[in-house]
């Protein structure tokens, strides 16, 4: 059995990545996150649980709202989706790993589609050191810009 990859396409890229980090922090694999994970993959906007759903079953799949939402969470807490709160949508992490700690987005006003960036190290390094001179530890950071495409 041949252990190299067979994706192709970034879909299928994102796919094997879930799927190879789900199983390495512990998670079975099952066709409810695979179909989760399939609805998000070939997003380029910031889809709600309700629309997950609604895809789907539009494609042939069943599953209910409660487990979207379940599997949303863990896909979430294994760093493999941002929730972007300026649409209150689920969107895919394609770079780096959305659960260590940092994670900023620019969602398009008009079309709604969501681009991931990197932050520039000068950037956190600010944000941490306002947060402790206030008192705090910054333990996550996440910054979600609005705008329009040039």
């Amino acid at each position: 059995m041949s252990t190299t990859s067979t994706a192709t396409t970034p879909e299928k890229v994102y796919e094997e990545h879930c799927l190879r980090e789900l199983r390495n922090a512990g998670f079975r694999i099952t066709m409810p996150r695979v179909q989760v994970i399939r609805a998000l993959a070939d997003t380029d906007t910031a889809l709600s649980a309700y629309a997950i759903h609604d895809k789907i079953i539009s494609s042939g799949g069943k599953i209910d709202v409660v487990s979207v939402y379940r599997i949303l969470s863990t896909l979430q807490d294994v760093g493999l989706i941002h929730h972007i709160g300026i649409v209150d949508g689920y969107f895919p992490c394609r770079i780096g790993k959305c659960g260590e700690r940092l994670s900023e987005v620019v969602v398009e006003e008009t079309t709604g589609s969501v681009v991931e960036l990197n932050m520039p190290r000068s950037i956190i390094d600010a944000i941490e050191e306002q947060a402790r001179a206030a008192g705090f530890e910054a333990t996550g950071i996440k910054v979600e810009i609005s705008g329009r495409g040039l």
